[in-house]
Protein backbone atom coordinates (compact mmCIF):
# COMPACT_ATOMS: atom_id res chain seq x y z
CA UNK A 1 0.00 0.00 0.00
CA UNK A 2 1.45 3.43 -0.55
CA UNK A 3 2.20 6.39 1.58
CA UNK A 4 -1.08 7.67 3.26
CA UNK A 5 -0.94 11.59 1.61
CA UNK A 6 -2.28 14.08 4.46
CA UNK A 7 -2.62 16.26 2.19
CA UNK A 8 -3.18 17.29 -1.56
CA UNK A 9 -3.49 19.46 -4.06
CA UNK A 10 -5.27 18.47 -7.46
CA UNK A 11 -7.66 19.49 -10.23
CA UNK A 12 -10.86 17.39 -10.87
CA UNK A 13 -12.09 16.95 -14.40
CA UNK A 14 -15.66 15.18 -14.54
CA UNK A 15 -17.39 13.84 -17.26
CA UNK A 16 -20.70 11.64 -18.15
CA UNK A 17 -19.99 8.55 -20.34
CA UNK A 18 -21.74 5.92 -21.01
CA UNK A 19 -20.16 1.95 -20.82
CA UNK A 20 -18.75 1.67 -24.40
CA UNK A 21 -17.04 5.11 -24.04
CA UNK A 22 -15.80 3.47 -20.45
CA UNK A 23 -14.58 0.33 -22.42
CA UNK A 24 -12.12 2.61 -24.16
CA UNK A 25 -11.02 5.00 -21.64
CA UNK A 26 -9.74 1.55 -19.55
CA UNK A 27 -8.27 0.01 -22.67
CA UNK A 28 -6.08 3.77 -23.58
CA UNK A 29 -5.19 3.85 -19.83
CA UNK A 30 -3.88 0.47 -19.30
CA UNK A 31 -0.01 1.36 -20.55
CA UNK A 32 0.03 4.26 -17.71
CA UNK A 33 -2.30 3.35 -15.19
CA UNK A 34 -2.97 0.08 -12.57
CA UNK A 35 -5.75 -0.37 -10.00
CA UNK A 36 -5.63 1.08 -7.17
CA UNK A 37 -4.85 -0.20 -3.75
CA UNK A 38 -8.47 0.07 -2.03
CA UNK A 39 -8.95 -2.23 -5.51
CA UNK A 40 -7.63 -5.66 -3.68
CA UNK A 41 -8.98 -4.76 -0.28
CA UNK A 42 -13.13 -4.47 -1.16
CA UNK A 43 -13.40 -5.82 -4.76
CA UNK A 44 -16.79 -5.59 -6.24
CA UNK A 45 -17.15 -9.04 -8.78
CA UNK A 46 -17.50 -7.25 -11.95
CA UNK A 47 -16.10 -8.70 -15.24
CA UNK A 48 -13.01 -6.84 -16.86
CA UNK A 49 -13.14 -4.49 -13.93
CA UNK A 50 -11.27 -3.48 -10.75
CA UNK A 51 -13.95 -2.13 -8.47
CA UNK A 52 -15.04 -2.23 -4.43
CA UNK A 53 -17.93 0.31 -2.63
CA UNK A 54 -17.07 3.61 -1.06
CA UNK A 55 -19.58 4.88 1.61
CA UNK A 56 -19.14 8.53 2.19
CA UNK A 57 -21.17 10.36 5.31
CA UNK A 58 -21.41 14.15 4.11
CA UNK A 59 -21.87 16.45 7.15
CA UNK A 60 -23.62 19.60 6.37
CA UNK A 61 -25.26 22.45 8.31
CA UNK A 62 -28.96 22.26 9.80
CA UNK A 63 -29.31 25.08 6.35
CA UNK A 64 -27.30 23.14 4.53
CA UNK A 65 -24.38 26.19 3.69
CA UNK A 66 -21.97 23.44 2.03
CA UNK A 67 -24.85 22.56 -0.54
CA UNK A 68 -25.95 26.07 -1.01
CA UNK A 69 -22.83 27.69 -1.71
CA UNK A 70 -22.57 25.14 -4.25
CA UNK A 71 -25.76 25.86 -5.89
CA UNK A 72 -24.74 29.36 -5.70
CA UNK A 73 -21.12 28.40 -7.61
CA UNK A 74 -19.24 30.16 -4.68
CA UNK A 75 -15.42 29.86 -6.31
CA UNK A 76 -14.47 28.52 -2.65
CA UNK A 77 -16.57 26.67 -0.74
CA UNK A 78 -16.15 23.25 1.76
CA UNK A 79 -17.21 19.72 2.41
CA UNK A 80 -16.85 17.51 5.54
CA UNK A 81 -17.22 14.00 4.94
CA UNK A 82 -16.20 10.91 6.83
CA UNK A 83 -15.16 7.88 3.83
CA UNK A 84 -14.86 3.69 3.97
CA UNK A 85 -13.89 1.77 1.52
CA UNK A 86 -15.64 -1.28 2.62
CA UNK A 87 -17.78 -2.56 5.90
CA UNK A 88 -14.54 -2.95 7.94
CA UNK A 89 -12.10 -0.69 7.12
CA UNK A 90 -10.94 2.02 8.81
CA UNK A 91 -12.60 5.82 8.56
CA UNK A 92 -11.10 8.75 6.30
CA UNK A 93 -12.23 12.06 7.90
CA UNK A 94 -12.28 14.31 4.82
CA UNK A 95 -12.08 18.68 4.77
CA UNK A 96 -12.20 19.39 1.03
CA UNK A 97 -11.49 22.63 0.04
CA UNK A 98 -12.30 24.23 -3.61
CA UNK A 99 -11.01 27.45 -4.53
CA UNK A 100 -12.00 28.04 -7.88
CA UNK A 101 -11.20 25.02 -10.30
CA UNK A 102 -8.32 23.68 -7.28
CA UNK A 103 -9.85 21.31 -4.81
CA UNK A 104 -7.65 21.17 -1.21
CA UNK A 105 -7.95 18.01 0.87
CA UNK A 106 -6.85 17.59 3.77
CA UNK A 107 -7.83 14.40 5.94
CA UNK A 108 -6.79 11.82 8.69
CA UNK A 109 -7.82 8.10 9.19
CA UNK A 110 -9.24 6.93 12.27
CA UNK A 111 -10.85 3.96 13.62
CA UNK A 112 -14.21 3.57 12.57
CA UNK A 113 -15.83 3.36 15.93
CA UNK A 114 -14.32 6.62 17.20
CA UNK A 115 -16.10 8.84 14.20
CA UNK A 116 -17.91 10.66 16.41
CA UNK A 117 -15.16 11.30 19.10
CA UNK A 118 -12.76 12.42 16.32
CA UNK A 119 -15.48 14.65 14.82
CA UNK A 120 -16.30 16.18 18.35
CA UNK A 121 -12.79 17.42 19.10
CA UNK A 122 -12.90 14.20 21.98
CA UNK A 123 -10.26 11.63 20.54
CA UNK A 124 -6.45 12.22 22.38
CA UNK A 125 -3.35 12.73 20.05
CA UNK A 126 -2.22 9.33 20.64
CA UNK A 127 -4.82 7.17 19.25
CA UNK A 128 -3.91 8.32 15.76
CA UNK A 129 -0.46 10.53 16.39
CA UNK A 130 0.57 14.43 16.05
CA UNK A 131 0.51 14.80 12.74
CA UNK A 132 -2.88 13.64 12.27
CA UNK A 133 -4.00 14.73 15.56
CA UNK A 134 -3.33 18.46 14.41
CA UNK A 135 -6.24 17.85 11.20
CA UNK A 136 -8.91 16.21 13.88
CA UNK A 137 -8.57 19.78 15.66
CA UNK A 138 -9.14 21.38 12.65
CA UNK A 139 -11.73 19.57 11.30
CA UNK A 140 -13.73 19.26 14.68
CA UNK A 141 -13.52 23.53 14.93
CA UNK A 142 -14.81 23.41 11.01
CA UNK A 143 -18.31 21.29 12.44
CA UNK A 144 -18.01 23.03 15.50
CA UNK A 145 -18.60 26.67 14.63
CA UNK A 146 -20.56 25.55 12.02
CA UNK A 147 -23.10 23.79 13.63
CA UNK A 148 -22.07 20.96 10.96
CA UNK A 149 -23.56 17.26 11.49
CA UNK A 150 -24.33 13.80 9.65
CA UNK A 151 -26.92 14.62 6.90
CA UNK A 152 -26.18 12.63 3.67
CA UNK A 153 -25.19 9.06 3.08
CA UNK A 154 -23.86 7.70 -0.27
CA UNK A 155 -23.15 5.14 -1.41
CA UNK A 156 -21.53 3.82 -4.75
CA UNK A 157 -19.32 1.32 -6.90
CA UNK A 158 -16.10 2.94 -8.27
CA UNK A 159 -13.54 1.28 -10.37
CA UNK A 160 -10.35 2.72 -9.51
CA UNK A 161 -7.09 3.41 -11.31
CA UNK A 162 -4.02 5.32 -10.49
CA UNK A 163 -1.31 6.06 -12.61
CA UNK A 164 2.69 4.56 -12.59
CA UNK A 165 4.50 7.53 -14.90
CA UNK A 166 2.72 10.31 -13.00
CA UNK A 167 3.78 11.89 -9.54
CA UNK A 168 0.00 11.86 -9.31
CA UNK A 169 -3.30 10.85 -11.44
CA UNK A 170 -5.90 8.36 -10.78
CA UNK A 171 -9.29 7.84 -13.16
CA UNK A 172 -12.15 6.57 -11.64
CA UNK A 173 -15.77 5.63 -12.68
CA UNK A 174 -18.41 5.64 -10.48
CA UNK A 175 -21.62 3.73 -10.64
CA UNK A 176 -24.86 2.97 -8.97
CA UNK A 177 -25.40 5.92 -6.86
CA UNK A 178 -27.88 6.03 -4.03
CA UNK A 179 -28.74 8.47 -1.02
CA UNK A 180 -30.65 8.85 1.97
CA UNK A 181 -30.46 11.58 3.92
CA UNK A 182 -29.47 10.78 7.80
CA UNK A 183 -28.74 12.35 11.19
CA UNK A 184 -26.56 9.54 12.54
CA UNK A 185 -23.11 8.16 11.99
CA UNK A 186 -23.99 5.11 11.13
CA UNK A 187 -21.11 3.92 8.52
CA UNK A 188 -22.46 0.89 7.13
CA UNK A 189 -25.73 1.95 6.42
CA UNK A 190 -28.19 -0.69 5.66
CA UNK A 191 -30.94 -1.25 2.24
CA UNK A 192 -33.37 0.52 3.35
CA UNK A 193 -34.51 3.93 2.20
CA UNK A 194 -32.56 5.13 -1.13
CA UNK A 195 -32.93 6.61 -3.35
CA UNK A 196 -31.15 5.80 -6.78
CA UNK A 197 -29.36 8.11 -9.02
CA UNK A 198 -29.91 5.19 -11.64
CA UNK A 199 -34.00 5.84 -11.28
CA UNK A 200 -33.44 9.79 -12.38
CA UNK A 201 -30.76 9.50 -15.33
CA UNK A 202 -32.70 11.55 -18.11
CA UNK A 203 -30.90 9.96 -21.09
CA UNK A 204 -31.13 8.08 -24.60
CA UNK A 205 -27.83 6.27 -24.42
CA UNK A 206 -28.51 2.42 -24.04
CA UNK A 207 -26.89 1.96 -20.96
CA UNK A 208 -26.96 4.24 -17.51
CA UNK A 209 -24.11 6.93 -17.34
CA UNK A 210 -21.19 6.06 -15.52
CA UNK A 211 -19.31 9.21 -13.52
CA UNK A 212 -15.66 9.66 -15.13
CA UNK A 213 -13.16 11.64 -13.00
CA UNK A 214 -9.86 12.10 -14.17
CA UNK A 215 -7.88 13.42 -10.85
CA UNK A 216 -4.27 14.95 -11.38
CA UNK A 217 -1.41 17.71 -9.82
CA UNK A 218 -2.61 20.93 -10.48
CA UNK A 219 0.48 21.86 -12.48
CA UNK A 220 -0.93 19.89 -15.69
CA UNK A 221 -3.04 17.54 -17.14
CA UNK A 222 -1.20 14.56 -17.89
CA UNK A 223 -0.46 13.97 -21.76
CA UNK A 224 -2.28 10.51 -22.21
CA UNK A 225 -5.04 11.96 -19.99
CA UNK A 226 -5.26 14.76 -22.94
CA UNK A 227 -5.37 12.19 -25.42
CA UNK A 228 -7.69 10.64 -24.10
CA UNK A 229 -10.40 13.52 -23.54
CA UNK A 230 -9.78 14.74 -27.41
CA UNK A 231 -10.10 11.15 -28.60
CA UNK A 232 -13.24 10.14 -27.00
CA UNK A 233 -14.62 13.55 -27.43
CA UNK A 234 -15.14 13.83 -23.58
CA UNK A 235 -17.38 17.19 -22.39
CA UNK A 236 -16.54 18.05 -19.02
CA UNK A 237 -19.66 18.07 -16.29
CA UNK A 238 -20.46 19.71 -12.78
CA UNK A 239 -21.41 17.24 -11.12
CA UNK A 240 -21.31 16.72 -7.63
CA UNK A 241 -22.76 13.37 -5.54
CA UNK A 242 -23.63 15.48 -2.70
CA UNK A 243 -25.69 18.50 -3.40
CA UNK A 244 -27.80 15.76 -6.73
CA UNK A 245 -28.54 13.93 -3.56
CA UNK A 246 -29.61 16.49 -1.51
CA UNK A 247 -31.85 17.46 -4.40
CA UNK A 248 -33.17 13.79 -4.54
CA UNK A 249 -33.91 13.81 -0.82
CA UNK A 250 -35.94 15.25 1.51
CA UNK A 251 -37.59 15.25 5.03
CA UNK A 252 -41.38 14.89 5.81
CA UNK A 253 -42.35 16.80 8.45
CA UNK A 254 -42.01 14.06 11.36
CA UNK A 255 -38.15 13.20 9.74
CA UNK A 256 -38.98 10.83 7.30
CA UNK A 257 -37.28 10.39 3.86
CA UNK A 258 -38.97 11.14 0.82
CA UNK A 259 -38.52 10.64 -2.76
CA UNK A 260 -38.45 13.55 -5.51
CA UNK A 261 -40.27 12.31 -8.16
CA UNK A 262 -40.41 16.03 -9.85
CA UNK A 263 -39.46 15.50 -13.60
CA UNK A 264 -37.69 18.65 -12.77
CA UNK A 265 -35.34 16.90 -10.68
CA UNK A 266 -34.51 14.57 -13.46
CA UNK A 267 -30.53 14.26 -13.99
CA UNK A 268 -29.28 15.29 -17.12
CA UNK A 269 -26.71 13.75 -19.78
CA UNK A 270 -24.68 14.90 -21.94
CA UNK A 271 -25.70 13.81 -25.48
Amino acid sequence: MPEFQARFERLELKYLIDELTAERIRAGIEPYCVPDHHSGESAVDRPGRAGYTIHSLYLDTPALAFHQAKVRGDPDRIKLRVRTYSDTSPATLEIKRRHSEVIDKTRAVVDRRFVEEATNGLLPPSAVGESQARFLRDFAHTAARSGAGPTLSVVYEREAYESLVDVYSRITFDRHIRVRRTSDWDLSPGDDDWVSFDDYWRTDHPTLPVVLEIKCETSSVPFWAIDLIRRNELLQASFSKYSIGISLTQWRCGGEMLRANSPARSLEVPA
